[in-house]
């Protein structure tokens, strides 16, 4: 066995793949769901399980990348803090104490 398959990270990343999987399989067995987007049977719309299940995930895993990205981003409303460069020809800013 190689050495990177006894990582653990390894062995529950292929069962979680392999348990998907299953669940994507065991699912597209099943006849199709139906929504009924508009009242007395105007609109509806049929799916697969299959479907339904792939377009939860997507979404899952795209809004959450999403709200990472904007929580993590850094805010424009905040104004970063300006400093005075200073080099040695220029005199330091006295500060003074009263005892």
């Amino acid at each position: 066995m190689p050495a990177f398959a006894k990582n653990p990270k390894v062995i529950i990343g292929t069962l979680v793949v392999l348990w998907v999987a299953y669940v994507i399989y065991a699912n597209f067995q099943i006849e199709m769901v139906t929504f009924y987007l508009l009242p007395f049977n105007i609109l509806k719309l049929q799916l697969r399980l299959s479907a339904v299940i792939i377009g939860a995930a997507i979404f899952g895993a795209v809004a959450t990348i999403v709200i990472h990205w904007l929580w993590t981003r850094p805010s424009n409303s905040v104004s970063p803090v300006v400093s005075r460069p200073t080099s040695p020809s220029s005199p330091a800013p006295k500060s003074s104490t009263v005892a």
